[in-house]
């Protein structure tokens, strides 16, 4: 079973995307902010990080640097889930979102979770 980490700042967000996973037999972890989300990371290994990108303490994008700086979780595939998300092609499958100059998926709120749950697998290689 693959290991989700979901990192956000809305509970009632959380929650219900938790659930969603949970029914597409994922493992689902989470935290409320960036800070913390980065120690579960560590400490949990998953196979995927939501992140969301304005949250207390540490941002998603100064959490994924620490991620991306850190050996043990530097190859960890990342989703950003939030409202600043670019749609660069014109198309509603190439949301993405530049951290520190580099391109990552996202999917923006709110969401479809059919689009969610294709980006999860995709990210996942399955």
């Amino acid at each position: 079973m693959k290991k989700i980490l979901i990192v956000d700042d809305d509970m009632d967000l959380v929650q219900l995307v938790k659930n969603r996973l949970e029914k597409n037999n994922y493992e689902v972890i989470y935290s409320t902010d960036g800070e913390d989300g980065f120690r579960k990371a560590v400490e949990h290994l998953p196979d995927l990080v939501i992140m969301d990108v304005m949250m207390p303490k540490v941002s998603g994008g100064e959490a994924v640097k620490l991620l991306k700086s850190n050996e043990t979780t530097r190859y960890l595939p990342i989703l950003f889930f939030t409202v600043l998300a670019t749609n660069s092609a014109n198309d509603s499958e190439s949301d993405e979102i530049n951290v520190g100059g580099r391109l990552y998926p996202a999917i923006t709120k709110p969401f479809e979770p059919s689009k969610l749950l294709a980006a999860i697998k995709k990210l996942l290689g399955e």
